[in-house]
């Protein structure tokens, strides 16, 4: 069964970041860079908890648009939305989503 439709942003990432030639090109993963000169944020700052919810809401996102239908313990539903975000984070050269 074939539908002309266009996929969704989402989608269109997944597909994108899945496409690469990762021996290359390396792996994205969400990563966190904390300077060993300054001392390490706390939680409780604003700019922690702003950059936070601001990855939360993107795996959240992501999960909604393409896996809505499976198991919060899915090992590859995990995998696929942690592919996704950290792509769309870092991995796109001067695009985020």
């Amino acid at each position: 069964m074939s539908t002309s439709s266009k996929p969704g942003p989402e989608l269109a990432l997944l597909r994108e970041s899945q496409d690469r030639v990762l021996e290359r090109e390396g792996i994205p993963m969400v990563l966190a860079l904390v300077s060993e000169v300054e001392p390490i944020p706390e939680p409780t700052q604003r700019s922690v908890r702003e950059d936070g919810a601001r990855l939360a809401e993107s795996l959240d996102r992501f999960r909604g648009a393409l896996l809505a239908g499976s198991r919060d313990d899915d090992m590859g539903c995990l995998t696929t939305v942690l592919t996704v975000a950290s792509y769309a984070d870092f991995g796109r050269e001067g695009v985020r989503l």
